[in-house]
């Protein structure tokens, strides 16, 4: 296992996963292009591959999610995974097993966590790649027609100590991939899947059947790419992983769970003990599974919003929105949000305006919520002013 220290003030912490016959130094390139001031990156040893090459004793997707598990242990930061081909599959598993700790996830050129599926015949040249260098530079080059000789030299380094037996073993488990790949993901933060528009293994159809599984991501496809993005394109691979943490450093996490309107979206943000506030409630809101439930119901009421400024003044975060709810009236207000020092969100406090605005949202909620949250906290139907009432 290696760490680079990227920086001494950081507020992110960034755990870099390493794919098929590779090692941690193939990250070296991305780690030189992040924002130092802000990040502290480490990049993982996979057991069977580089200086671990020797330990082969059990290969499996569970088990390297473990090792990442205990890598993300050693961070009081959190966290950004980033993940490369099979390292894609590894780093899901790992998120969605640390689901307080993880922020958001990078996954490049990934193979999709439900297997390749590919069938024997396709995938038997892959696994006869162990001690073979010359057949690794081979297909290396193939799936990545960008790589000069020098790179191509570094990969050749990388994959010239995995036993044949293991390589052959890592085919099954990419290919095999993992049951809870087929179904939605469970992971609800951020996640950015990159792909080159040259890699003929991670195609475009491929990138978006991974995308659809969560519940929100994006694919974004750097020209000219192939699998090997990272070493061919550290800077842009950088970019988006520092594009990231910026976007959640100014509350991108909540203006995207607003985008999702579900209960989970809302709940990843939120620190155990979370505490609401609102001009539309009589009372705060504690606790995380009560908040995620009322955010839910508020984000279905508008029917639309639109962030429009913010800023950030140390462990705050103010954002300014605009919307329009109950038949296109008009509500404006900000959002302040106070983040704990592992950047979950220890409280929020919301400000609507106009006030007639505020008392319709107040009743709208409450009965949303009946049942589930104590309705002393809402104005009743029959409270609101008359003047209101339409």
């Amino acid at each position: 296992m290696a760490t680079v220290s990227s920086g001494t003030a950081a507020s992110y912490a960034v755990v870099f996963v390493h794919g098929f016959l590779d090692a941690p130094a193939i990250w070296n390139g991305v780690i030189a292009k992040l924002d130092a001031h802000r990040i502290i990156a480490s990049s993982i040893d996979l057991p069977g591959m580089g200086t671990l090459a020797a330990d082969c004793d059990e290969i499996s997707l569970e088990r390297y999610a473990s090792v990442v598990s205990g890598e993300l242990s050693k961070h009081d930061l959190p966290v950004i995974l980033v993940g490369q081909s099979m390292g894609a599959q590894v780093a899901e598993l790992a998120a969605v097993a640390n689901p307080g700790k993880v922020a958001g996830l990078v996954l490049v050129t990934p193979v999709p966590l439900g297997g390749v599926k590919a069938p024997a015949e396709m995938v038997a040249p892959f696994k006869l790649l162990g001690g073979n260098p010359e057949a690794q530079r081979q297909t290396r080059a193939a799936l990545s027609p960008a790589l000069n000789p020098a790179q191509l030299d570094v990969l050749d380094s990388f994959g010239a100590s995995v036993l044949p037996a293991t390589a052959a073993r890592l085919v099954d488990i990419w290919n095999e991939g993992c049951p809870s790949g087929d179904a939605p993901s469970e992971f609800t933060g951020p996640v950015v899947i990159l792909r080159g528009g040259a890699d003929e293994f991670v195609t475009e159809d491929m990138a978006t059947m991974i995308s659809g599984r969560f519940a929100g991501s994006r694919v974004e496809e750097v020209a000219g790419g192939g699998h090997w993005l990272h070493l061919e394109q550290p800077t842009e691979v950088a970019r988006v992983i520092n594009a990231m943490i910026a976007d959640l450093e100014v509350g991108g996490d909540w203006q995207q769970a607003f985008k999702k309107q579900s209960a989970d979206a809302f709940a990843v943000t939120f620190a155990e003990d979370v505490q609401l506030e609102a001009g539309v409630m009589f009372m705060p809101v504690r606790g995380r599974d009560n908040i995620k439930q009322v955010m839910e119901a508020a984000s279905k009421i508008y029917e639309h919003l639109e962030f429009v400024a913010h800023a950030t003044i140390g462990n705050d975060q103010y954002l300014q929105w605009e919307a329009r709810a109950f038949g296109g009236m008009e509500i404006s207000g900000v959002t302040i949000i106070t983040r704990n020092e592992c950047k979950a969100i220890q409280n929020v406090a919301i400000h609507h305006r106009p006030l007639g605005a505020a008392l319709k949202f107040s009743v709208a909620i409450g009965e949303r919520l009946a049942g589930k949250i104590d309705s002393s906290h809402f104005l009743a139907a029959g409270d609101l002013p008359s003047p209101f009432r339409n």
